[in-house]
């Protein structure tokens, strides 16, 4: 698994009461937090459709982070609103790509409502498919054994990309 299960309570969160706004593109926003060694610069998007609509949950979004502290580059996690299935196999999807992602209740820790790309070395790969397309579809399972498919507008993921490329750069 990722070396982020170490540092999953770093994640960034939607309305971080300490994130700088960098910028908003279209249908994401872009954030940086922390300097040095823990800084932390990453976009939100939030879905367009979410199903079932009568599913209660929490805050659902995708963050892609960039950790240069920590070496870590386009690590792209989601926040579904509610804890999911131990059984639970999420994956996104994007065109023809999919990708499949891990859960923090498989991981065995606290963070039961988030979930990571499966496979670290398709990080790239995920951001760089979100650059081309036009939408993802994301879908996971509840504890309640729930199927819910959230779906993302990729329009401006390149142009907030590229604002927190630059604002967790070295230079």
């Amino acid at each position: 698994m990722l070396a982020l299960c170490g540092i999953l309570f770093g994640a960034p969160t939607a309305n971080a009461a300490d994130a700088q706004p960098v910028g908003t593109f279209n249908d994401w926003r872009a954030y940086v937090e922390g300097s040095g060694q823990t800084k932390l610069c990453y976009i939100v998007g939030e879905p367009r459709r979410k199903l079932p609509r009568a599913a209660r949950r929490g805050d659902v979004f995708v963050t892609v982070s960039h950790r240069p502290g920590a070496g870590v580059r386009n690590e792209v996690s989601v926040r579904i609103g509610y804890p999911f299935s131990a059984e639970s196999n999420p994956f996104a999807r994007i065109g023809s790509d999919t990708f499949a992602f891990f859960t923090g209740v498989r991981a065995n820790t606290n963070a039961k409502e988030w979930a990571w790309v499966d496979n670290e070395a398709r990080q790239g790969a995920l951001v760089n498919a979100m650059k081309r397309g036009n939408e993802l579809v994301f879908k996971g399972t509840s504890e309640r054994g729930t199927l819910t498919t959230d779906s993302y507008s990729l329009k401006g993921v390149t142009a907030a990309m590229k604002a927190i490329d630059k604002a967790c750069s070295d230079g």
